[in-house]
């Protein structure tokens, strides 16, 4: 099987490859702001390096978020358009999956500036996305959470996530941005 995953959610754009058994990797600097003049030319490197054309790639992950507005649609729309244009099949990942997967008990936290935190907590196997400040952190709700601070993008896990989901059938027919908390534009209606 070969896949293809891209998250611009982030300010390092990631693309990650897999053609058969090889991996190929585009982690980019913390450049956000070229995010939609390099995706194409990236994902086209690396199909090109890999020697595999966008229509043998069986499936598209779209990171759905949490993360920066404009990446996240970036990202989004370029593997919709992609899958549009391949027939690929489509599964969408969150960035905060890839740091908890395997576990349980866990928080994932996205430090999203002035002590504020994208979250996401598993207990007992159930997912709840969440938007926490520091203090919250030390509510009861949170005790007995192991946790775990996202860094940067994770081919890594962002791969097992997607093979997960490819086994359980986790497929969409449209990749769809997925954010916690209202933007300010939604936030002043």
């Amino acid at each position: 099987m070969n896949f293809l995953i891209v998250d611009a959610t982030q300010p390092k754009l990631m693309i990650c490859l897999g053609a058969g058994e090889k991996r190929f990797t585009y982690l980019g600097n913390d450049s956000a702001r070229r995010h939609a003049s390099m995706i194409l030319t990236k994902i086209d490197e690396l199909l090109t390096e890999a020697g595999v054309a966008i229509g043998e790639v069986d499936v598209l992950g779209a990171v759905t978020g949490p993360g920066s507005f404009t990446g996240i649609r970036i990202g989004v729309t370029t593997v919709n358009a992609l899958a549009r244009a391949s027939g690929a099949k489509t599964v969408e990942l969150t960035a905060l999956e890839s740091v908890v997967f395997g576990k349980d008990d866990v928080i994932a936290l996205m430090d999203c500036k002035n002590d504020n935190f994208y979250a996401l907590k598993r207990r007992a196997g159930e997912d709840e996305y969440l938007a926490v400040n520091a203090s919250e952190l030390d509510e009861a709700r949170f005790n007995g959470l192991e946790r775990v601070y996202y860094l940067s993008p994770d081919p890594s896990g962002a791969e097992k996530v997607l093979l997960q989901k490819v086994g359980k059938g986790e497929f969409t027919e449209l990749a769809r941005p997925f954010y916690i908390k209202k933007s300010s534009a939604e936030n002043q209606k």
